[in-house]
């Protein structure tokens, strides 16, 4: 099932409900008013008895609906049955007794995890082993600084409201603040929609986590405000229920999440049963005291199959952390295993300000992490993309922090692995990683690379942009014991000193990596070489416009076509599209460009009432030679608003890689030996993909090495694996 017939699927089954229910309710349904069985909703009479005799009612009666008039109904535990819906009314309030909370259940289990997460009976309001129950109305379940946020005393809650093996559940609208422990913990659910509902849990000392959704399956969360001081909207495994149960088809979608402390959304930290088939889309994530997003397997749990997508955070102390580990700490734990985080996809999300305001805890900011698994053998975390993802953190570190080597350990916290050497990504034991059109920032000058990779294995970075500190004297992606990694596209970001640079790369791998690909160009107009005709050129400033400057052909007269021609130099062979961003302005003219000469039929008018920093396409230029290039702007009139001499501005120029040149197969093939060569246009920087199959006419085609042209543009490759076979076929591929 696809994540939008899934939400399809979903949505219908709530506004069916509800349109029973609110047929239901014209039509004289089984209504229970604890109020008639003797609530007062004063806040002071103990009205749980009460309540509990009105459920009971309503079960006994086969399920109906217990509402809640108007009132502060001060209670102990309320017990749940079968069938039934609590509805609060508008200004109804259910308040907890500070010592008429029923006591812990016996769990011969409760080693395995910590005090709240063991026992369910400790609840304001419990239920288990239940079907078809729904919390619904607008009104509030507050537990007025009177449910525990830790260790409990003699019949005192620490948790709103406990659920355990329960099916159908429905929470919509209502809200839960102050909830101790636990605002909602489920646990073993099947079934259940939480929709349009506030849990604010995060302000003040009587909060701690928000939902806790834990060994559940089929359901989804949407619409809704979830705030907690520590875990605010989490998946979880444990082993209370002394059983591993999996978890799977889970969606959160289009709510509003924070954490003042703790991961806005969560796996973990308690993994012992494995998720699939889970989507967090359309999210805003104002505030984590640790990672916005965060994946982590410590008990065992294999992670595998979920979706990100649409989301925006701010001030989270690291974007995003996927981290690796087996649990040493948890006694006797009932999944000794290393588990496994794989098949993640995470798009559209874009993170500002990374970094904790929290006032009771200090400031922190860490870096993007993906951290697999070490040990005698290293378990990486596999097949990870990363697509539209742009993340800014803090910055503020020196370059001699690219000697930092984060902390090995089983903490799934960020802070644990302390300072990593890149401000952008930390990649250790990972696998099968792309991003795509991705991006990095910091918001004050940071000098570590932006990318360190070590220990790693096939990680592509397609379209990557990146911050550069001003006294970065290393470089700006580093891959260390690397098998296979590939870097196109990749260039400085417009903060840059040179903004537009090729990406600087390092490889300490053994033995050498071929070239990196850098397949786009930027130049900066007033940086470059050029001549002018019939006027003078000058350097402007101007703080706005790329690197501070442009440069202005100035006040020409459009007699005799005066021009200024600027000289790109190095370009590679290949199909580019050609761009000008230029300053707009009331002295402006109109322009026509050449290209080498070759005159385009544009007419460029460059004036604008104001100031302005367009970019214009020039067109798509194929270069059949590697070499230098020449631009020419020509003034060739003005705008009539125009009422002085016409300038020409170019604030850089920009070359786009389209096609580069296909390699001229006019070499030799010889597949009795696994080698051949070929001769001709291949472009020295390029990657190409050597591709192999026994049958000539197949369509599944094996990517068995990559290989770069040597300065002659020829391709040669070897097969070591199959010397002395007749029937190995190869083709060679372009990105």
């Amino acid at each position: 099932m696809t994540i939008k017939a899934f939400l399809k699927i979903r949505f219908a089954l709530v506004v069916l409900l509800f349109a029973a229910a609110n047929f239901c309710l014209a039509q004289t349904p089984p209504f229970f008013n604890v109020v008639n069985y003797g609530a007062t909703g004063n806040g002071t009479t103990l009205d749980s008895p009460a309540i509990n005799s009105a459920i009971a009612a309503a079960g006994a009666a086969g399920g109906g609906t217990v509402t809640f008039p108007a009132g502060n109904y001060f209670c102990g535990s309320i017990h749940l049955t079968n069938n039934i819906t609590l509805y609060l009314s508008n200004n109804a309030v259910i308040l907890p007794s500070p010592t008429n909370i029923d006591a812990p259940e016996n769990n011969p289990y409760s080693v395995y995890q910590d005090f709240g997460h063991d026992y369910f009976h400790d609840a304001l309001i419990w239920g288990e082993h239940l079907t078809n129950l729904t919390f619904a109305g607008p009104g509030k379940i507050d537990g007025n600084g009177k449910l525990a946020n830790n260790s409990i005393t003699t019949n005192q809650g620490d948790k709103a409201i406990a659920l355990k093996l329960c099916t159908n559940v429905v929470f919509a609208g209502i809200t839960i603040t102050h909830a101790g422990h636990f605002g909602i913990l489920a646990n073993g659910c099947l079934n259940m929609t939480v929709t349009n509902v506030q849990l604010l849990c995060s302000s003040g000392n009587f909060h701690r986590d928000a939902f806790n959704l834990i060994s559940s399956s089929d359901v989804i969360v949407s619409n809704c405000v979830i705030q907690g001081s520590d875990d605010a909207m989490v998946l979880k495994s444990d082993y209370a229920l002394g059983m591993k149960i999996n978890s799977h088809d889970i969606v959160v979608t289009d709510c509003q999440i924070l954490s003042t402390q703790n991961n806005a959304t969560q796996f973990g930290s308690e993994t012992v049963g494995d998720f699939t088939n889970v989507t967090w889309t359309h999210l805003q994530l104002t505030q984590a005291g640790k990672a916005g997003i965060g994946i982590t397997s410590q008990d065992g749990s294999v992670i595998d199959g979920v979706t990100y997508e649409d989301i925006t955070m701010s001030n989270c102390a690291c974007p995003i952390l996927l981290k690796l580990d087996l649990r040493s700490g948890q006694p006797g734990s009932p999944n000794p295993t290393v588990g496994r985080i794989r098949n993640i996809s995470i798009s559209d999300v874009t993170a500002v300000h990374s970094v904790s305001i929290d006032t009771g805890i200090s400031p922190r900011t860490n870096t993007a992490t993906i951290d697999g698994f070490s040990s005698t053998t290293n378990i990486p975390i596999s097949n990870i993309t990363f697509s539209n993802v742009n993340i800014s953190t803090i910055g503020g570190y020196l370059a001699t922090a690219i000697t930092n080597y984060p902390v090995q350990d089983d903490n799934w916290t960020p802070d644990s692995m302390g300072v990593r050497p890149s401000f952008g990504w930390y990649l250790r034991y990972a696998q099968n990683i792309s991003f795509t059109n991705c991006q990095v920032h910091f918001d004050q000058n940071d000098d570590r690379p932006a990318v360190i990779g070590d220990t790693v294995t096939n990680i592509f970075f397609n379209g990557f942009t990146a911050d550069v500190g001003s006294g970065n004297v290393n470089y700006d992606m580093g891959f260390t014991n690397a098998v296979n990694f590939e870097i196109t596209n990749a260039a400085a970001s417009a903060n840059a000193p040179t903004p537009g640079a090729a990406l600087r790369i390092f490889s300490s791998s053994s033995p050498p990596l071929p070239p990196i690909t850098v397949t786009n160009f930027f130049f900066e107009a007033e940086s470059i070489p050029f001549v002018t005709n019939g006027a003078i050129a000058a350097i402007q400033s101007d703080a706005n416009s790329s690197g501070g400057k442009w440069e202005a052909l100035e006040a020409a007269s459009t007699n005799g076509n005066p021009y200024i021609q600027y000289t790109l130099a190095n370009i590679p062979a290949g199909t580019y599209q050609l761009n000008v961003k230029y300053k707009g302005n009331t002295e402006r003219g109109i322009i026509t460009h050449t290209i080498d000469g070759i005159p385009l039929n544009d007419s460029l008018d460059q004036y604008s009432s104001g100031q302005t920093y367009p970019e214009a396409s020039l067109g798509n230029f194929t270069f059949t030679n590697s070499g230098s290039h020449t631009v020419r702007q020509t003034v060739i009139g003005k705008n009539p608003a125009n009422t002085s001499q016409p300038w020409a501005s170019a604030d850089r120029f920009s070359l786009l890689l389209i096609q580069p040149p296909q390699p001229i197969f006019n070499g030799t093939l010889a597949f009795s030996n696994g080698m051949f060569q070929l001769g001709g246009a291949g472009f020295p920087t390029l990657p190409y993909r050597v591709q192999a199959n026994t049958n000539l006419n197949s369509t599944n085609w094996i990517t068995i090495a990559t290989i770069y042209a040597d300065a002659n543009g020829a391709l040669s490759f070897t097969d070591t694996n199959v010397i002395g076979q007749s029937s190995r076929f190869y083709r060679i591929v372009t990105p």
